[in-house]
């Protein structure tokens, strides 16, 4: 799209397209996403988020979902998945407003390679096929769906060939018809169609699917400047919060080494108890973003009335692009189908999203009326450091800010290089667990801190469970950019 004279976000939307075809169960037009745009200067937020459903709907409906373990190897899972699980779709109308507000290149021209892909096959990468291993309790549930990702009787491998020529159709039809389709057109009446009574969402719910634009939160750390999305995303909240622990901490020790670990884990460790049950009730409330930056001190106890213990995290199959321009146009996109309801609507090819059964995106503790928006972990994320224009993101549900916090951190504090970013070694904090990615660190970081942190779990080599950090700028000496290894992640030049 790029060289056909598109902008960066027609690239973005192609290529978002395109992941829909190459990552089935990852993402598509069933889920909801984030998106961070630099257009002409200006940076804003598209919210393609989704919305709990329910508008029309009898109190007396009862949603029908089911609880799946899935096996990760050291650690088992549990989902809800089933047609209760399933909340209102934001991909379609995001990409329609993404496309009306800035695109150049007719929607027709966006959706054509990823119309061929569907029809004609793409390889299953590595990646991708232990990802679809992991999700075969889920998958197998409907044989249409399990017939469409696992067309052999076995989960997929790498090398098969995927194909959707049912998704093929639904983007012809989207080229032409818009976010329609989705809302009162054939492919939402195929949703209803597949849902019938026993999921909470109605004619109205789809009807009613919006995106919305918003301001991004701007933070100044160090010489940089940093814009993350606000609310419904609590990932950009939690990403500040850890920079300005670090900044309150003086100057960064040197890159990949025990100090520098203990001071990013301890500022990961505070936004990781923010999170919780008040914070979860309180951050759609007026006013909440506000109050919790201007709170982000260690002398003040600001949001740490928010303190409550945390459920566990969802490993996070989500899906991140970033693409910039040479007028210096960035986009980042980060999207989702949770794990999927396991459902595919009709003949459509559309894979169905779970996230009434994500505990990130529908915490138990938090009752939202049908309409209002849901939260995520989503946090594309647009840097400005000295002549670089940098727009990054991560997949990696609880991971996703972590990933963004090396990144910023790598990037600003240690001057990498952004494919040095991506690859260099990371950390996460989860509870009062502390993993680490051993490879590259100096010698004699693992003996010092396990004795200094409370609990830690290494990693010998880069993990997927880390998120993967992609990377695309630009800068007075041209393109820059990284995708990372952890997640199948590219980056190109056009």
């Amino acid at each position: 799209m790029l060289r056909a004279g598109g902008n960066a976000i027609d690239a973005a939307i192609a290529s978002l397209m395109m992941a829909a075809v190459s990552e089935p169960m990852l993402t598509g037009p069933g889920g909801a996403g984030i998106a961070m745009v630099r257009f002409n200067g200006s940076v804003v937020v598209c919210d393609l988020f989704t919305d709990m459903p329910g508008l029309g709907r009898s109190l007396s409906s009862t949603p029908t979902m089911d609880t799946v373990q899935l096996d990760y190897g050291p650690t088992q899972q549990r989902f809800e998945v089933g047609p209760g699980a399933v909340a209102t779709l934001g991909i379609p109308t995001g990409v329609t407003a993404l496309h009306r507000q800035f695109g150049s290149l007719p929607m027709t021209m966006l959706v054509a390679p990823a119309v061929e892909a569907a029809e004609q096959g793409v390889v299953i990468q590595p990646g991708l096929a232990r990802i679809l291993q992991a999700l075969e309790p889920i998958y197998t549930r409907s044989p249409a769906l399990s017939a469409l990702i696992a067309p052999h009787g076995r989960p997929p491998l790498a090398g098969d060939i995927h194909r959707n020529p049912g998704l093929a159709d639904t983007f012809r039809k989207f080229g032409t018809q818009g976010d329609a389709l989705f809302r009162t057109g054939s492919v939402a009446k195929a949703i209803l169609g597949t849902l019938g009574d026993r999921s909470l969402v109605s004619a109205a719910d789809l009807e009613n699917c919006s995106a919305h634009f918003r301001r991004p939160l701007r933070y100044r750390y160090r010489d940089a400047t940093v814009w993350v999305p606000g609310v419904p995303s609590v990932a950009g909240l939690l990403v500040l919060q850890a920079l300005r622990e670090l900044e309150d901490c003086g100057p960064m020790p040197p890159a990949l080494g025990p100090d520098q670990i203990r001071l990013m884990a301890a500022a990961m460790s505070r936004a990781e108890r923010s999170r919780g049950a008040r914070f979860n009730r309180s951050v759609f409330m007026p006013g909440f973003e506000e109050g919790f930056l201007t709170a982000l001190s260690p002398e003040d106890e600001g949001e740490e009335w928010l303190r409550t213990p945390l459920e566990d995290p969802s490993t996070g199959h989500t899906t991140h692009i970033s693409t910039v321009d040479s007028h210096g146009n960035a986009v980042g996109i980060t999207t989702s189908l949770g794990e999927s309801c396991g459902l595919v609507a009709g003949d459509t090819g559309v894979i169905l999203n779970n996230f009434l059964g994500e505990a990130d995106v529908n915490p138990p503790d938090v009752q939202r009326m049908a309409g209002q928006r849901l939260m995520t972990m989503c946090c594309p994320t647009l840097l400005e450091l000295d002549d670089q224009v940098l727009v990054m993101g991560s997949g990696g549900s609880s991971r996703i800010r972590s990933a963004v916090l090396h990144g910023l951190v790598y990037l600003t504090d240690h001057r990498m290089t952004p494919s040095e970013a991506a690859a260099a070694p990371r950390a996460h904090v989860d509870g009062k667990v502390t993993s680490i990615e051993a490879e590259g660190r100096p010698e004699g970081t693992r003996e010092l801190l396990s004795e200094a942190l409370d609990e830690v779990r290494w990693f010998d080599g880069s993990n997927m469970y880390f998120g993967g950090l992609n990377i695309a700028g630009s800068s007075d000496a041209g393109f820059i950019g990284a995708g990372d290894a952890r997640r199948s992640g590219c980056f190109q030049i056009a």
